[in-house]
């Protein structure tokens, strides 16, 4: 791709975003060709409140784009052989109540668990007044016992749930928070400096080059705070529940994060190829990540996020080494479909 087309690219992406920006965008975008950074452009403001602007080092929750570094920190466990794909939740976590759940139904989505977050915005499962974390969610699933949507296997169901459930996994089998485990397996040998996990007693928001969530109050005509909203007030007791968010990352540091994936940094090539599959009861769905093939450009490895005034998209084309990423901190209506189809349009 010559200079001349990397830039007019860099120019129409500008111009698509200061478009969705006029209608309300407020993030970051990232689009890179064969490792190469082609563009990133920075939209709005840190906090509507201070009005610091966004720099493309800013960090962002990922919400549930979070799911594929849990994946992964579970593929690096199978590797070192401490845990099997086929291994039931029982072996590891003794009080688990669900005796025919693999690891691998949890990966991809084959669970039939409960919602956890219905769970928990229920006052009579949970005092509000306390964080909830990961272990909790595995606590009161043991507590109440309640029955499974369907047979373990038996279909495809996307939930938020087994991935704490995963979360909690990687704690048990490698005796390390989740966050130090992401910090020392995978941010670091990745080279993603910025990169954080969220936790209890680590309130990322403090930190000055964090994005604050914020959604729009359309009768006070401005932002807010996402835990200052009515519709999002879990956000003051779940917050705190990782493994299937709590990744806060940069455009930047996703570019080395698929780097470091491309270039089999973190796991084994074998071990990627399996995690971009998907099998005959998810048919569009990996460990972590969508899978989709295209006419065009083969395989996209893709997911969205959307949880505490955060709305994401990662989308990765291993045929064509291309990378496209947009992290919105407001809860942009049209951050899928229409924004990130008009960015795919023009790659084409």
């Amino acid at each position: 791709m010559s200079n001349v087309l990397n830039a007019q690219i860099a120019q129409r992406i500008d111009s698509l975003a200061k478009v969705h920006q006029s209608k309300g965008f407020n993030g970051n975008v990232l689009y890179s060709k064969n490792d190469s950074i082609i563009f990133t452009g920075s939209y709005g403001y840190i906090d509507f409140e201070s009005r610091k602007p966004l720099n493309e080092a800013t960090v962002f929750e990922l919400a549930s784009c979070s799911k594929q570094f849990t994946a992964l920190a579970i593929t690096q466990l199978v590797e070192k052989q401490l845990i099997r794909y086929n291994t039931k939740v029982q072996e590891i976590i003794p009080d688990f109540p669900y005796q025919h759940i693999t690891v691998e139904h949890l990966l991809r989505h084959q669970s039939g668990l409960p919602d956890y977050q219905k769970l928990f915005y229920n006052k009579k499962h949970w005092n509000r007044k306390k964080m909830a974390t990961a272990q909790d969610v595995v606590d009161l699933l043991n507590k109440l016992n309640l029955k499974l949507s369907f047979e373990p296997g038996g279909r495809y169901e996307y939930d938020n749930t087994g991935y704490v459930v995963l979360g909690v996994i990687i704690e048990k089998v490698s005796q390390q928070s989740y966050a130090e485990y992401i910090k020392e397996y995978i941010f670091t040998p990745a080279g993603m400096q910025s990169s954080k996990v969220s936790a209890v007693d680590n309130n990322l928001e403090q930190d000055e080059n964090v994005a604050i969530g914020h959604t729009y109050n359309k009768r006070k005509k401005r932002h807010q705070r996402a835990n200052e909203d009515k519709n999002h007030k879990h956000l003051n007791w779940m917050k705190a529940i990782i493994g299937d968010t709590g990744i806060y990352t940069s455009i930047l540091d996703l570019e080395k994060w698929k780097q470091a994936l491309r270039n089999n940094i973190l796991i084994t090539e074998e071990s990627k190829q399996l995690m971009f599959s998907t099998d005959e009861v998810s048919k569009k769905y990996g460990f972590g990540v969508a899978i989709y093939d295209t006419e065009s450009k083969g395989k996209w490895v893709y997911h969205n996020g959307s949880w505490g005034g955060a709305k994401t998209m990662i989308l990765y084309l291993p045929e064509t080494n291309e990378f496209l990423v947009i992290l919105s901190n407001n809860r942009y209506e049209e951050t899928y479909k229409k924004f990130e189809e008009d960015l795919y349009k023009l790659i084409q």
